[in-house]
């Protein structure tokens, strides 16, 4: 005769039943996902920030928008609530100016910082945030400044070039640092820093997070190369030219103006947030129909 547990019952979590179906969210509200679900993975991007501009020296490019990936979030429905950050502005033509930071994303318990403004005057060298912009040096020394540690979701900016005419550092991207401006002759704007490829975790989601490349530190722009942007969606730098922009819905930061009174630096892209519904089964359950 078979014997009895006593009606014994585990653990009671949620259940969730999103069968793994993922969507992009590029505008902050709420968003309904499928009718079950009660448990999701994101993946939180931050706004890119803008390219500096300066009237005479190369600029650094924008740092990537922060970039973090939580494995659990619960909801109490099949909404979610979600923030997503703006991109900064570039810099304006006519003047020395730091590109604007990105925009914080947001997602449950989960918020990624906006890029780091890329340096456009004497006093800056890129500011922080997700990912530190590149530094502007002109006559002053400056450098790319590091990104929040704590916890860590971007890379430093690049350093600038100071030999004879300079050229700026590439703003630091969600999987590498900003590279720095190379000397003349036939240096150029550093190379933004690359982005976070999440494919992986958000099947067919992509790269994310690219730094903006440096401008050229050639005035006359007839010679050196401009910094191209980060994988991910950072702008290319600029070369008597406007900074590329960062790629909407990227969080890449812009690219950085080359000295020049008309050229200004490129807009960060927007942010995104990506949610992966979870499969996720109730675990209540009796052990003697476990037995039977």
């Amino acid at each position: 005769m078979a014997k009895s547990n006593g009606g014994i019952i585990g653990v009671s979590n949620k259940s969730s039943f999103g069968k793994c179906k993922v969507t992009n969210i590029t505008s902050s509200g709420t968003t309904t996902l499928s009718t079950g679900t009660r448990a999701v993975s994101a993946a939180v991007i931050a706004g890119g920030a803008g390219g500096g501009a300066n009237n005479t020296y190369a600029t650094g490019g924008g740092g990537a928008g922060g970039l973090r990936i939580t494995d659990l979030i619960n909801l109490t429905s099949n909404n979610i609530n979600v923030t997503v950050g703006g991109g900064g502005a570039g810099g304006v033509k006519g003047g020395a100016n730091n590109g604007g930071v990105g925009g914080d994303s947001i997602a449950g318990n989960i918020t990624s910082a906006g890029g780091g403004a890329g340096g456009g005057n004497d006093t800056s060298g890129g500011n922080d945030g997700g990912s530190g912009g590149g530094a502007f040096m002109g006559d002053a020394v400056g450098a790319g400044n590091t990104p929040p540690t704590t916890p860590p979701q971007g890379n430093a900016g690049g350093l600038a070039n100071q030999n004879g005419d300079t050229s700026g550092g590439g703003g630091g991207g969600a999987n590498a640092v900003g590279a720095a401006g190379t000397a003349p002759p036939g240096g150029g704007g550093g190379a933004g820093g690359a982005g976070v490829d999440i494919s992986p975790s958000f099947p067919g989601a992509g790269t994310f997070g690219g730094g903006g490349g440096g401008g050229t530190g050639y005035v006359n722009a007839v010679s050196g190369s401009v910094g191209p942007g980060g994988a991910g969606g950072g702008g290319d730098g600029g070369k008597c030219s406007v900074g590329g922009a960062g790629d909407a819905n990227t969080g890449g930061g812009g690219g950085g103006a080359n000295g020049n009174p008309c050229s200004v630096g490129g807009n960060g892209g927007s942010g995104i947030i990506i949610v992966k519904e979870l499969n996720k089964a109730s675990g209540v359950w009796s052990m003697q129909s476990q037995f039977q």
